[in-house]
């Protein structure tokens, strides 16, 4: 059941990664002041880099041994 849940998680991390790639091309294409693309791309990123990181923290951080019953049909 843990090897479920960390392949569904591996799943959804990398389609938060996907999710931000697509929203950083669409910052740099589509803006139209070059130096304004820049920035708003850097702070989405940072914020994002802090967010998918405290939310990896707080998923490795559960005790899934203890959450899921081990003998399960």
């Amino acid at each position: 059941m843990q090897l479920i849940f960390g392949l569904l998680y591996t799943v959804l991390f990398f389609s938060f990664l996907v999710t931000a790639l697509f929203i950083v091309f669409h910052l740099l294409r589509y803006t139209l002041n070059r130096k304004m693309a820049v920035f708003s791309t850097t702070l989405f990123l940072v914020v994002f880099v802090i967010l998918l990181m405290s939310n990896a923290a707080l998923f490795f951080s559960l005790p899934l041994a203890d959450l899921l019953p081990m003998n399960t049909l």
